[in-house]
């Protein structure tokens, strides 16, 4: 097998790594936000959670942390591979590590 293809499927599993742990932190972030605090729930004497669960939102922020981890590495391998051959570069690289940044930072000093 050639050496681009090489790096080309070690790129495709990277990327398909990093975008199933954002989907999965999608999954993560619904049980860790507070509850929707709707006139009928509390009219009826539901207990509604109104702050995050500080567990869920700790291992939403991991999961978070490791996609960008993942994508910074990917990113890496894109730009020497783009580079030394004559690969081109992905976009979806970037947009993943640019958003799994945005929301592990605002998970950290936001909330």
């Amino acid at each position: 097998m050639k050496k681009v293809k090489i790096f080309q499927r070690l790129l495709a599993a990277l990327s398909i790594s990093g975008w199933s742990l954002a989907v999965y932190a999608l999954l993560v972030f619904d049980k860790a936000r507070p509850d929707r605090a709707i006139g009928y729930y509390l009219s009826k004497g539901s207990s509604v959670r109104l702050q995050w669960d500080p567990l869920a939102t700790l291992q939403l922020e991991h999961i978070i942390w490791a996609c960008a981890a993942i994508s910074f590495v990917s990113l890496g391998f894109n730009y020497y591979f783009a580079h030394h051959s004559k690969m081109g570069y992905w976009f979806n690289i970037p947009l993943l590590l640019l958003s799994s940044l945005a929301a592990a930072l605002y998970l950290r000093f936001i909330l």
